[in-house]
């Protein structure tokens, strides 16, 4: 359901405005289980919530967390970078890459310091002089406290808690269509199997692509060596033509 609730912008740009108490820029899409693979041999990426800006200038990343499996910190800089990757791939400079939000929306305290937000970014250590990336890691803990009375309504109605103002009856609203709506919810399940379909595709070509390409090094090593094509093929358990095709599809 927070997919489902998460694609209606309005929804979104509102949440994500409470979290880190700060307006944001209007948004031109929010992508759903959005496959992020930058190479054929990298852990693929799966974003819960992908936003970005009409702008361009920013983009935020949100996730449901439910439990805490002890990578998460390492996590959050995998998608930040897995982020950047992708936004680069469209052959943009550095400088224009987005202000960057990866958001962890938990359901404990990753810290431990009885905090309800967590928000970090990078420092020069002893000078405290920030760096200036614009990249942010943000850890929601919806058990904690906070004096931001909006946050900790929406922090208690994803506990489960009933909605008590203008924002969570809002999304509580949505919940309630989308459960009524069984065009709606067929379709979100719909998209969320085949992201996952395509991410699963995606490393078995990746996998194979990795394979042809040993294969391929290896065989160029051989004959750097001095051995023959029918060397090589007696060494794979194959025949010469094979060896060829190899070397001829490089």
């Amino acid at each position: 359901m927070f997919g489902v609730v998460m694609s209606d912008l309005s929804i979104a740009k509102r949440v994500i405005s409470v979290i880190l108490a700060d307006e944001i820029p209007d948004i031109e899409n929010c992508e759903l289980q959005k496959s992020v693979d930058n190479d054929y041999d990298s852990h693929s990426v799966l974003y819960d919530v992908y936003v970005r800006t009409k702008d361009g200038t920013k983009v935020y990343v949100v996730e449901m967390q439910n439990a805490d499996n002890g990578v998460l910190v390492k996590r959050s800089r995998y998608y930040q970078s897995a982020s950047d990757m992708d936004f680069l791939a469209k052959g943009r400079p550095y400088s224009e890459l987005p202000e960057t939000y990866v958001i962890f929306i938990c359901d404990f305290d990753i810290f431990g310091r009885d905090k309800a937000f967590y928000r970090f970014e990078n420092y020069c250590i002893g000078e405290g002089i920030a760096l200036g990336d614009e990249t942010y890691k943000v850890f929601l803990n919806i058990n904690g406290k906070t004096d931001r009375k909006e946050l900790q309504s929406l922090m208690s109605y994803i506990s489960g808690n009933t909605p008590d103002d203008e924002l969570t009856e809002k999304i509580q609203d949505k919940v309630d269509a989308a459960k009524h709506d069984g065009k709606l919810y067929s379709s979100f399940i719909k998209e969320y199997q085949n992201s996952l379909s395509i991410k699963e595709e995606g490393r078995k070509e990746g996998r194979r692509e990795g394979e042809k390409k040993g294969k391929l090094e290896m065989i160029k090593s051989l004959l750097g060596i001095g051995r023959s094509i029918k060397e090589i093929a007696e060494f794979y358990k194959t025949d010469e033509a094979e060896i060829r095709g190899i070397l001829a599809g490089a």
